[in-house]
């Protein structure tokens, strides 16, 4: 029977880089399977984990535990039939309610294929607080229905770090903890095998339909079709911090420019740009605003 795996984390957490992390080291030699649930119009996570070689299910068009309910398990069991894996790992959107997606990946259409084996939560211990401040509904509920705890941007022993793992844990004190490097602790070591825990208890039952709930995130997609200028790039992305434009929680995107083809990630105001051999020439930014013709304009003139 096929195990599931769900790694779920807020937006920028580091979800795919630990991904990438459990396949390197925890699943070699197994038939592994990605499902990819990217919040807007470009599945950058999805580009950079099929460039590896592994097969990818890509979700699109909302969050799983949203709009996508109803499509979820129809592809994620025609994906276990077609491809019928060992392993499936599947990445929800940042966005999503880890408790939603667990309940989905319980549905009873799933039950003679597939076993939950697993939840795995990456916690941004440098933005732990004021996720939990502002986003509370959401951030909460991935870490309260964690069975591993993984943080990132965290050093061991810092009172950031400190104050994170004392806030999660206060959340999920049965939940399994790493922090620090992560080249201080193997995949094996997330991947060992957690005392059984009851189901969480879904709020409503799994079968029944629903009215998709409103999320309070937005997305916007900016496409060139030009070189973009780097300095004029940094340049803008340090305005989208101007709370006139509401609160920017993520970027990320595949960009030409003069040097070459880049990847831009940026969370909370902080960005890198990195030399990629992935095709695009755009740009998506998720947060929380509603002037979207106002973060376009932003980048016309990079």
């Amino acid at each position: 029977m096929t195990e599931l795996y769900l790694i779920s984390g807020f937006l920028g957490a580091g979800k795919t880089t630990l991904l990438q992390k459990l396949l390197r080291e925890g699943f070699a030699g197994q038939k592994v399977a990605l499902v990819e649930n990217d919040f807007g119009a470009v599945s950058l996570d999805a580009k950079l984990l099929k460039s590896g070689g592994y097969t990818v299910q890509e979700l699109r068009a909302g969050c799983i535990c949203c709009t996508l309910n109803g499509n979820f398990v129809s592809a994620l069991v025609s994906l276990l039939r077609r491809v019928q894996p060992d392993v499936v790992l599947i990445e929800p959107s940042g966005v999503a309610k880890l408790s939603d997606v667990e309940a989905l990946c319980r549905d009873q259409r799933l039950a003679a294929l597939a076993v939950l084996k697993q939840k795995i939560t990456v916690v941004d211990a440098a933005n732990c607080a004021s996720y939990c401040e502002n986003f509370g509904a959401f951030f909460e509920d991935q870490v309260r229905c964690a069975d591993t705890l993984v943080f990132s941007h965290s050093d061991a022993g810092t009172p950031q770090t400190e104050s994170a793992r004392r806030l999660a844990q206060k959340l999920n004190p049965r939940a399994a903890c790493f922090s620090g490097s992560w080249d201080t602790f193997s995949a094996q070591d997330i991947l060992q095998p957690a005392p059984p825990t009851p189901a969480s208890t879904p709020r409503r039952p799994i079968l029944v339909r629903r009215t998709p709930e409103t999320s309070p995130f937005s997305t916007v997609t900016v496409s060139f079709d030009h070189a973009v200028d780097l300095k004029r790039l940094a340049a803008q992305l340090a305005k989208l911090q101007d709370p006139a434009l509401g609160t920017i929680l993520r970027a990320k995107g595949v960009l030409q420019s003069e040097k070459g083809a880049v990847l831009l990630q940026f969370v909370c105001g902080q960005w890198s740009l990195a030399q990629t051999a992935l095709e695009g020439n755009e740009l998506c930014v998720i947060g929380k605003f509603s002037k979207e013709q106002a973060i376009r304009d932003l980048f016309t003139a990079v």
